[in-house]
């Protein structure tokens, strides 16, 4: 996140806050929620620490949790998941034709 700078004494001045890619606004550490296809089955995974963009939303995860997540997802299979919901799937072609 966003790091104070120091003048040459030592004394912390302003901080830098970090800025979303996509929109400029400012970035605050929160969470987010991730939804991956992995071999056809989709996996929602709430409550991953990130820095949220306050306009518009999109989420940065540190390397750290990246890493977490990637070991967590190579065995997903060994969890039991809080709990299973529905989701509808629509095909394209049936629905606005091509």
């Amino acid at each position: 996140m966003g790091k104070r700078l120091q003048n040459s004494k030592g004394q912390k001045t302003r901080k830098i806050v970090d800025r979303c890619d996509l929109c400029g606004g400012e970035l605050r550490r929160g969470e987010t929620t991730l939804e991956l296809w992995i071999g056809g089955e989709l996996l929602v995974i709430k409550d991953v620490p990130a820095d949220v963009c306050r306009q518009c939303d999109e989420a940065y995860i540190s390397a750290k949790v990246s890493g977490r997540l990637d070991h967590f997802l190579a065995e997903h299979h060994r969890y039991r998941p809080d709990r299973y919901i529905g989701v509808p799937e629509y095909s394209a072609l049936h629905t606005i034709g091509r």
